[in-house]
């Protein structure tokens, strides 16, 4: 698959590809066991943070997508990702950002352009994405995207739900 070159924006926001200069703040957002408590709750050391973004930056060259960094429009400070990963339940559909920009709308601002941009012009035909029952924010922003609810599944030993959107479910909404 060709790498395609992502700048997305929306009234808010910037949506681009990580660079190595973004890991300094990286770390920063996954050094919060807050950010982290819906994953395993524990904060991220440094060299794992880089290693996530050089993850990150592979698979735009092997795969032509990956997770996205989300800016704050008017100040250009990295808030947080959004995007796509190949795993080994499906292409998930994830999201991720510092504490200081929850409850404002950015988590779903951010989504519909990612999603929009994953399904109509990468052309992928089906997204997943796993969430935590209690992790109610990142809930309702897949409902309200209109994600399918397929229920509870266990991942890695623990109970998630699993949500999916397909292409043509994200064009006939």
């Amino acid at each position: 698959m060709k790498t395609i070159k992502i700048h997305l924006e929306t009234e808010r926001l910037v949506i681009n590809a990580f660079s190595p200069s973004d890991k300094e703040v990286w770390r920063t957002i996954e050094a919060s066991a807050e950010v982290r408590k819906y994953i395993d709750g524990q904060p991220l050391r440094p060299k794992d943070a880089d290693a996530y973004i050089d993850e990150i930056i592979e698979s735009y060259r092997t795969n032509g997508f990956g997770r996205y960094a989300v800016r704050h429009r008017e100040s250009g400070l990295l808030m947080g990702m959004c995007g796509f990963r190949a795993t080994s339940y499906g292409l998930d559909f994830g999201y991720r950002y510092a504490p200081g920009y929850w409850g404002q709308g950015y988590g779903f601002e951010a989504a519909k352009a990612v999603l929009d941009y994953g399904l109509n012009t990468l052309k992928l035909d089906r997204v997943v994405a796993l969430a935590f029952k209690a992790n109610s924010a990142s809930i309702q922003i897949l409902e309200n995207l209109n994600f399918e609810p397929l229920g509870p599944v266990v991942i890695e030993g623990e109970t998630v739900e699993k949500y999916e959107m397909t292409q043509s479910t994200w064009q006939n909404r």
